[in-house]
C-alpha cells in the first residue's frame, strides 16, 4: 500500500511513464506476487537484461534509458562491483512507498554482468532511505565462466 491516497500519488512529481511505473511496480506486482514479490522480480531483471545485452560500460545510459535511474560505479574490486542508484524514480519510489523493491533493478545489473565479464554474478540491492538511494552490490564467481552472448541482438 502507498503511503498516500490516491490523489497524493498523482500530484507527485512524476510524469507519464513514472507514474505508470510506480503503480506497477509498487503497488500491482507486490499484490499480484505477495511475498515472491523479490525474488520474482529479481528474475525477471536478469530475463529483461538477456534481451538488451550491452557492455560495462553502457549500463548507466541503459538505467536510465529503461527507467531505473541514475547509475553510478562506486567500486570495482576482483570480485565485486558496488553501484548506486538515485535519481527522482528512486527518490520518489522511497519517499512514497514502505517498502520499495529494487530487486528487478539488482536481477538486471546481475545478467547484465554476468554477460559482459563471462562469469557468473549474482546482485543484491540494499535501500538506503535517508539518502534516498539504493547500494547494488555485484558479487562475481571469477572460477564460473559463462558463455558471452552476442552483444548485437536485433530486436
Amino acid at each position: 500500500m502507498a503511503k498516500g491516497t490516491y490523489q497524493d500519488l498523482l500530484a507527485l512529481p512524476a510524469e507519464g511513464p513514472l507514474f505508470g511505473q510506480l503503480m506497477l511496480r509498487d503497488l500491482l506486482l507486490p499484490e499480484l506476487l505477495g511475498e515472491e514479490t523479490s525474488n520474482i522480480s529479481y528474475w525477471a531483471g536478469r530475463a529483461l537484461a538477456r534481451k538488451l545485452p550491452v557492455d560495462e560500460a553502457e549500463l548507466t545510459q541503459l538505467f536510465a534509458e529503461v527507467g531505473f535511474g541514475e547509475l553510478t560505479a562506486e567500486s570495482a574490486k576482483r570480485h565485486e562491483r558496488v553501484y548506486t542508484l538515485a535519481g527522482t524514480v528512486v527518490a520518489t519510489r522511497i519517499a512514497n512507498f514502505p517498502q520499495p523493491d529494487f530487486q528487478l533493478e539488482a536481477g538486471f545489473l546481475a545478467e547484465s554482468l554476468q554477460q559482459a565479464l563471462g562469469v557468473v554474478v549474482e546482485a543484491n540491492a540494499t535501500v538506503d532511505t535517508h539518502k534516498q538511494k539504493v547500494h547494488l552490490t555485484a558479487a562475481m564467481d571469477l572460477k564460473a565462466e559463462v558463455p558471452r552472448p552476442d552483444m548485437h541482438v536485433q530486436l
